[in-house]
């Protein structure tokens, strides 16, 4: 025994196509919208890590600023920064902006809390605090 086989067919002067697409007023517009957002989120993402990859993360250290040798350099005695892979030191060199160590108003025997980025060979300073 055979089946009678269910074919969809359209009602007549109504397409199939219709029938599966809503024709609501704004499903259009929101439908835009969406791929709108969705292409803005995309790029905000890529500029993230388009951002971290021309500026690499800046690492925290902290101990007491020993000396100030050079107007751009000061020499810190610090903790141990895990996330250099530095055990706690006696010295060490920080390159820096003048106009930030003139800012800050450290002195040597303060208590600091830096952040600095490596760039290259060099950590180069880029925020200062002292501690109290």
């Amino acid at each position: 025994m055979r089946t009678p086989s269910r074919r969809r067919t359209a009602r007549p002067g109504v397409s199939l196509d219709s029938r599966l697409t809503p024709s609501v007023p704004g499903a259009r517009r929101a439908r835009w919208a969406v791929v709108a957002v969705f292409v803005v989120l995309v790029a905000a993402f890529a500029a993230a890590l388009w951002g971290t990859v021309l500026r690499p993360a800046a690492y925290e250290v902290r101990g007491e600023i020993v000396a100030r040798p050079a107007s751009n350099l000061i020499l810190v005695r610090h903790d141990a920064v895990a996330a250099l892979g530095m055990a706690p030191m006696e010295l060490m060199a920080v390159l820096a902006d003048p106009a930030l160590l003139d800012a800050a108003g450290v002195r040597p025997g303060d208590r600091v809390r830096l952040a600095v980025r490596r760039r290259e060979n060099d950590l180069t300073l880029v925020r200062v605090e002292k501690l109290p």
